[in-house]
């Protein structure tokens, strides 16, 4: 990857993640994004951002292949990232407690990596639901005081 694409991801995610810090329940992209929308920063070369989201959509499949093999592996497991919401230790200690769920808390806020996240996440909610019940999730946010 050049330095000038590079440069440019990093600049599109990082602008996607201003001011981003999710709860531990946060909802979950039903796929890969839309289409990047309107910008109101420097003029962006259109093959510039068909790339991006090229590596968006892969971030999310990958994401939802990761999780598939961790289930195959017997792992549950749900990932975070950004800035940490205040109940997010309570939280994931209930998870392992009652259901063994790891909490993975990634180390960046970056657009693909929480995309790559979603797509984790969304299979992995899937499999979580239909073992513990479609509200596990949520009464255990419930409990640790994020809601």
């Amino acid at each position: 990857m050049t330095t000038a694409r590079r440069s440019l991801l990093v600049a599109l995610s990082l602008a996607a993640c201003a001011g981003h810090g999710p709860s531990p329940a946060a909802s979950h992209p039903e796929g890969p994004p839309p289409p990047l929308a309107e910008w109101d920063g420097p003029s962006i070369p259109e093959a510039a951002v068909k790339a991006f989201e090229a590596l968006q959509a892969s971030a999310y499949a990958h994401g939802e292949r990761e999780a598939r093999a961790a289930l195959s592996r017997g792992e549950l497991a749900l990932q975070t990232f950004g800035l940490p919401a205040p109940c997010r230790e309570r939280y994931a200690r209930l998870l392992w407690h009652e259901h063994r769920i790891e909490h993975r808390a990634l180390s960046d806020c970056a657009a693909v990596e929480e995309l790559r996240a979603h797509g984790f996440n969304k299979v992995m909610e899937a499999e979580i639901g239909r073992r513990f019940g479609a509200d596990a999730l949520a009464l255990a946010a419930r409990r640790a005081g994020c809601r």
